[in-house]
């Protein structure tokens, strides 16, 4: 009784699934007319412009369009009269008021963690650039780090240059 039941529900189901299976046939959809955009030479003939000078599409196109995955940071050193330096976090005070907290020597060099005026703490090795008049980091030693500054004229030629030396605070002990 159980395969006549089982033979029952195929066949059943086989005819429900070739009834549902019938299509029919699709009318031809009537294509869509949409409006065409008035052409540059019928709206500048409209406005009294002299369409004698031929502007290149490509030329035009690439200008309005700006490419969303560029960083916005190559776009400001792009732009303006000549190349902008953008200036990091830790060129935005005098030397006076960074404070050193810790220097670790290791094999590759030695490197030290600096305080900023405003809280934050920054990882600095030799050759980085702190201080408002670009001062490089010149040496990272035992208990201080030695920044040089370049005071320039305003061509950009080197006056003269300082060394200045961030030592790590000695902590009082009160007994």
């Amino acid at each position: 009784m159980s395969r006549r039941l089982l033979i029952a529900l195929l066949a059943t189901a086989l005819s429900l699934s070739l009834a549902a299976c019938k299509k029919e046939e699709p009318q031809p959809e009537q294509p869509v007319k949409r409006a065409q955009p008035a052409k540059p030479a019928a709206i500048a003939a409209t406005a009294g412009i002299d369409t004698s000078a031929k502007i290149e599409p490509s030329v035009v196109d690439a200008s309005r369009h700006r490419n969303p995955f560029q960083s916005h940071i190559i776009l400001l050193r792009g732009s303006g009269d000549g190349p902008k330096k953008i200036k990091g976090p830790l060129e935005c005070c005098e030397l006076t008021l960074f404070r050193v907290h810790a220097i670790v020597a290791a094999k590759n060099g030695a490197f030290a963690l600096v305080q900023a005026p405003d809280g934050k703490r920054y990882v600095v090795r030799k050759g980085d650039v702190i201080g408002i008049k670009e001062g490089k980091v010149m040496k990272i030693g035992g208990k201080a780090i030695t920044v040089r500054e370049f005071t320039r004229d305003q061509d950009g030629k080197v006056l003269s240059t300082d060394d200045t030396e961030i030592k790590i605070p000695v902590e009082k002990v009160v007994r």
